[in-house]
């Protein structure tokens, strides 16, 4: 099974790789892909696709068991996670099996998805939540209600599928935020060391990003 992680990666920082590393450990991943989103429709990056894209290019570079996959910044459309997952089916075979790796956050947005129940078919969902964090079902629109009453799984299930599990993993929680390094680096704050990898932190500095007009 290969763990997918996407995201704007604006900048990309430790809590990134955290969950990456987290998820791969827990479900037995092979790999973890780390997918920048190009042009993602629901937000606007500060920084440009080919910017992010490098930063996580650094940000893994001593992380044996993650990779950067460039197809959405290269794609030049609108990101959409099921394209993608269609992308992956088409290069790794239809007996590949792969899990999207969200925050508890992205989950509850799921339904906003581009044909979302269609994501739930090419690939399992693992909500990474911190330590006694209930996820509020009640609080979920009634599809997705359903189906995480219907898809709760074990690893096990998860393992020997393709797709259509979901699954609630407790993580050790990383109080670091892409919103909160932005700030920092906007108002040359103090020190980000343990915020993001060193090399990421070069590279902003050196092409002056997220610094304010």
């Amino acid at each position: 099974m290969i763990g997918v992680l996407g995201g704007t990666f604006d900048p990309i920082h430790d809590g990134h790789l955290a969950m990456a590393q987290f998820a791969r450990s827990q479900l037995d991943l092979a790999k973890v892909l780390l997918i920048p989103a190009g042009f993602p429709w629901q937000r606007e990056p500060r920084a440009s696709a080919e910017d992010r894209l490098r930063m996580a290019e650094l940000a893994i570079a001593q992380q044996p068991f993650i990779e950067v996959d460039a197809r959405e910044v290269r794609r030049h459309t609108p990101t959409y996670t099921l394209d993608t997952l269609e992308e992956l089916r088409a290069s790794y075979g239809s007996d590949q099996s792969f899990c999207l790796i969200l925050g508890s956050d992205a989950f509850f947005n799921l339904p906003t998805w581009k044909e979302w129940m269609r994501v739930l078919d090419l690939a399992h969902v693992a909500v990474l939540c911190r330590p006694g964090f209930d996820l509020p079902v009640e609080h979920f629109t009634p599809p997705l209600r359903e189906a995480w009453n219907a898809r709760q799984s074990s690893v096990s299930d998860l393992q020997n599928s393709l797709g259509g599990r979901m699954i609630r993993l407790e993580m050790p929680p990383v109080p670091i935020s892409s919103t909160q390094i932005r700030h920092a680096l906007a108002h040359s704050l103090p020190s980000l060391e343990g915020l993001l990898p060193p090399p990421v932190l070069n590279y902003i500095e050196t092409h002056h990003l997220y610094r304010l007009p």
